[in-house]
Order: C-alpha cells, then sequence, then structure tokens
C-alpha cells in the first residue's frame, strides 16, 4: 500500500506551518462536530434500536472503540452540553479535545461551571490543556471551599 504525499509537503516551510496548524484546527472542529451527534445520539437512546445496552457498548461495537475510548469521547460529548462557550470554541476548531477534557470536571459544579465557561475557554485559547487543567483544578478547589 503507498502512501500518497499532500502537496503540502513541497511547500515553504512558513507555508507547511499553516497548513498543519489548519490542517488541526479542521480536525478539532470536526471532532467537535462528531461529539455532538454522539450526544443528541445519547439523548434519543438511538443505540437502543440496534439492541445493544448503552452508548458506551454501542461505540465499542460499531466504532471498534475500546471502553475506555468510549467512555471517555461520551463524556466528552455529555459536557459540551453545559458548557457553551467550550462548545462554541471546539466547534469552531479553536481549541482540542484535550483542552475540552480539562475543562470537562468543572462540570460538576453545576450553575458555577456556566458562570467560569466563558473564561475556561478563553483561556483554552492560549494555554495548553495542562495549564488549563490546573486552572480548573484551582477554580474547583475554590468553589468547593465557597460551597462549605
Amino acid at each position: 500500500m503507498s502512501a500518497t504525499r499532500p502537496a503540502e509537503m513541497a511547500t515553504a516551510d512558513p507555508d507547511l506551518v499553516t497548513a498543519l496548524t489548519q490542517g488541526q484546527a479542521a480536525v478539532d472542529a470536526a471532532t467537535a462536530r462528531w461529539l455532538l451527534m454522539l450526544a443528541e445520539f445519547d439523548r434519543r437512546e438511538a443505540w437502543r434500536t440496534d439492541g445493544v445496552t448503552s452508548t458506551v457498548a454501542w461505540l465499542r461495537r460499531e466504532c471498534r472503540m475500546n471502553a475506555p475510548a468510549s467512555k471517555n469521547l461520551l463524556a466528552a460529548a455529555r459536557a459540551l452540553h453545559d458548557l457553551p462557550a467550550t462548545r462554541e470554541a471546539f466547534a469552531e476548531g479553536a481549541i482540542s479535545l484535550d483542552h475540552v477534557r480539562a475543562i470537562m470536571p468543572a462540570v460538576e459544579y453545576g450553575e458555577q461551571a456556566r458562570r467560569a465557561d466563558p473564561i475556561f475557554a478563553r483561556a483554552a485559547l492560549w494555554m495548553t490543556p495542562r495549564q488549563v487543567a490546573r486552572v480548573v483544578a484551582t477554580w474547583a478547589d475554590i468553589a468547593k471551599e465557597r460551597a462549605s
């Protein structure tokens, strides 16, 4: 099997850099659309028509995923419902699935998370996922203190 060489590989370095970053943004946006469809599939319990027991089981069978990956993707899909700013940035390809995963733990704080979500989404535009995870963890610690 021979792989074709993308036309971008014959371009100048700056053009290759642009093609890579634009390509990743397109992958992120496509992943966001896929996760939003997955969330709707899960909400409708459409997996029942195929005779499986859950969305995770359906993903394992139909999308050939292992259990941890399918659980993680479903959790991300569900979390996006409660994180509108994160959802929008992800759908635009401005942030990655790793950023979404870093912001996901905030969802357990309900309305507080909705209010903080625009801040997390903006921070994700220039921070690495690891940095965003630290911000969210620090925010969660403060939210816990305020709740008690």
